[in-house]
């Protein structure tokens, strides 16, 4: 693929998403600006590690229903990040960070907005077309480091947390960025038509929106009376 084409690609699906750059999250515009407790990221973490612990099912399921493929590899490659990696123990270290210990993650109540947000990805990379799942997980990982990057910020500046419980953070600054730019790769060559590009861009807009959905239920149980 042509840097012009993936650049295409890359701006459609980018603008597919733009209503919900999760930086401008009411939770995230908070986390930046040190008006969080620590009670209030704990909560956090244990919401958003459904998300963190689910995520290689998104990709294990998007992976088996390509064809051997260097799109396929490519897919298998972001999973093998995220076992070999070990991202959800890196997760667990930044609960344990806050006070959260590994058996609380698991045993927290889980929000509505919580569970309509993993079920969403598991919709959406199950059922879906591919070039719609593919974008969700863009639409997700496209912002990922930006976010990460202001959140390690956070963490250091105004919460006291820093060492290994910001690896998790650290790690998806950078790795996300080539996350991002394999995913626009692949949708090129699996969004071989405007049809399937437009089913990848409807995606990258649900998997945003589905993360600002989980925010907004952080958010809520954050500012309830």
């Amino acid at each position: 693929m042509t840097g012009d084409a993936l650049d295409h690609i890359t701006q459609r699906l980018d603008r597919a998403s733009a209503g919900r750059r999760l930086l401008e999250h009411p939770f995230y515009r908070a986390w930046a600006a040190g008006e969080l407790t620590l009670d209030d990221l704990g909560f956090y973490s244990t919401q958003y590690w459904r998300q963190v612990e689910t995520f290689p099912t998104y990709l294990r399921r998007l992976a088996g229903r390509l064809p051997e493929s260097p799109a396929r590899k490519s897919i298998e490659g972001n999973l093998a990040d995220e076992i070999e990696g070990d991202h959800a123990g890196l997760w667990q270290t930044f609960a344990e960070g806050l006070g959260r210990s590994a058996s609380e993650l698991d045993g927290a109540d889980i929000e509505p907005e919580t569970a309509a947000c993993v079920d969403a990805f598991i919709e959406g990379t199950r059922d879906r077309s591919v070039a719609f799942g593919l974008g969700m997980i863009y639409g997700y990982e496209s912002q990922t480091p930006e976010v990460a990057a202001t959140k390690v910020e956070g963490l250091r500046s105004f919460y006291g947390v820093e060492d290994s419980a910001t690896d998790y953070f650290v790690l998806h600054g950078e790795l996300d960025v080539e996350h991002a730019h394999e995913l626009a790769e692949v949708i090129g060559e699996v969004a071989g038509d405007d049809q399937s590009l437009a089913e990848a861009e409807m995606g990258a807009r649900a998997g945003a929106e589905a993360i600002w959905g989980l925010l907004d239920g952080v958010e809520r149980v954050r500012t309830a009376v």
